[in-house]
């Protein structure tokens, strides 16, 4: 068992402070109601970090449908007509890498 010197509550506080200073996890507040004002203190950053949330959420919503129907289907246009010229000259390219295909002796 510990005995209570008179200093030991000074040197307690200043552990505190310096806890305080380096940003000790649960060692935000000083003193008195600290469990209380951690609480606190946990919930005014969870709702901080769900408003993030939603924020975000609604500014990407709002960046989807911001995309122009027009660009999509010039994408599309565009993507159909790279695959249609991909599967016309496809027999063409097999064949010419046969016939440039050494032949064995």
């Amino acid at each position: 068992m510990r005995k209570n010197r008179p200093g030991s509550a000074k040197s307690a506080m200043g552990q505190q402070e310096a806890a305080f200073r380096r940003a000790a996890p649960g060692k935000q507040f000083i003193g008195g109601d600290s469990a209380r004002q951690s609480k606190a203190a946990r919930q005014a950053q969870r709702r901080k970090v769900e408003r993030m949330a939603e924020v975000d959420a609604a500014t990407r919503t709002a960046e989807e449908l911001g995309t122009p129907l027009s660009a999509i289907l010039a994408e599309l246009v565009q993507d159909t007509t790279r695959l249609a010229r991909t599967l016309v000259f496809a027999p063409f390219r097999i064949a010419q890498a046969l016939m440039r295909r050494p032949r064995p002796a």
